[in-house]
């Protein structure tokens, strides 16, 4: 039987049976970018990102929101990056952008998962699309200098086609200093926190039937002292599902702290003479039992307490008077210099300070 389609490129003749259809626009579907040294270039069709999660936690559906909104106002191509670690909720925001793109602006979702030769001058045929890098810096090297800077003049939205361009990135230093801090490539970085203790709270009580509050009180005490991601929360909501006691399991999850720096606090100390301080340090916040130092060489100040003594508050951990000490840690000759200094505290309160989930 003869070939019903016969398809003609650069002189080339190709033919196809009656199976074979053809396309003005790229169908609004998920693909996954292919390529073959022999081929070429394809899209592959594959599974839909959908949200699977009911209830979205944290700012995810107002930023989601911002963006839908933007790409609509903007009359060129929208840049997204999309910051954080591991298990914050960066492929959830993902899937609810691709879900929302796909039905209100009709734009298929393309995968790019594979560093391939000539790739952008690939996506740059593509028509309208929201194009996804999930973790970019994975699979395009800083280190090999084109790997990440073939993208460029792509991401600059000079195309004279509009797309939506969203990277998921774990660790921030290693993308292309030419990537950040340039809105005219990507118009928005958005960076993921740790949940705070009233997001946490509500999860708990959200995704645990008749959880109790002190187990509710237990676990948000928990994510003051270490940061907490969704992927631990829902792990410890698991556990609770299944009857076993926070106490007791929490030892055995896979949830990684450091047993030999401790966590970063940061000390507010207000004097009684009017004056302030405020100095950062390491204290390990599980072992309530244990002496606790903290030396600030800039001030010349030690603090010490035990963490079993701070009392939890919304500022973070107020130490008691006299259940802390203060000790000047100048050496002789600065003391005859600057003179004896007043160390009675007012106040003293450790606080976990505001962290992103990387650093920049």
């Amino acid at each position: 039987m003869p070939a019903s389609t016969i398809v003609a490129s650069g002189g080339e003749f190709r033919l196809y049976g009656d199976s074979v259809q053809t396309f003005a626009d790229l169908p609004v579907a998920t693909y996954t970018v292919t390529f073959s040294r022999v081929s070429g270039y394809s899209l592959h069709q594959t599974e839909s990102l959908t949200p699977t999660e009911e209830i979205i936690y944290g700012s995810h559906a107002s930023r989601v929101e911002r963006i839908v909104t933007s790409y609509s106002a903007m009359d060129r191509s929208l840049g997204v990056i999309l910051s954080g670690d591991k298990g914050m909720g960066k492929s959830l925001m993902l899937r609810l952008l691709a879900k929302r793109m796909r039905e209100e602006h009709q734009l298929p979702t393309v995968l790019v998962r594979h560093d391939t030769p000539g790739l952008a001058a690939f996506l740059d045929k593509l028509g309208e699309a929201a194009i996804v890098f999930d973790e970019f810096e994975k699979i395009f090297s800083n280190e090999e200098e084109e790997s990440q800077n073939q993208f460029l003049s792509l991401f600059d939205g000079l195309s004279t086609t509009k797309r939506l361009y969203v990277l998921t990135v774990n660790e921030l230093h290693r993308v292309s200093d030419y990537m950040l801090n340039r809105p005219g490539r990507f118009h928005y970085h958005m960076r993921f926190v740790y949940p705070d203790p009233e997001t946490v709270a509500t999860y708990l009580r959200d995704q645990v039937p008749r959880v109790t509050e002190r187990q509710v009180a237990e676990i948000v005490d928990f994510s003051r002292k270490y940061d907490i991601n969704f992927d631990h929360l829902r792990a410890i909501a698991f556990e609770l599902r299944m009857g076993e006691s926070f106490a007791e399991v929490i030892g055995d999850l896979n949830i990684k702290r450091s047993e030999h720096t401790g966590s970063r606090v940061e000390v507010h100390i207000i004097w009684k003479n009017g004056g302030t301080d405020v100095f950062d340090g390491h204290a390990d916040l599980f072992n309530s039992g244990s002496l606790q130092t903290i030396n600030d060489w800039d001030s010349g100040t030690r603090l010490q307490f035990r963490v079993g003594d701070a009392v939890p508050s919304e500022d973070g951990y107020q130490l008691p008077e006299g259940a802390f000490t203060l000790t000047d840690l100048r050496d002789e000759d600065d003391r005859a210099s600057d003179g004896q200094r007043d160390l009675r505290a007012a106040a003293v309160t450790l606080r976990r300070p505001p962290k992103y989930s990387i650093d920049f």
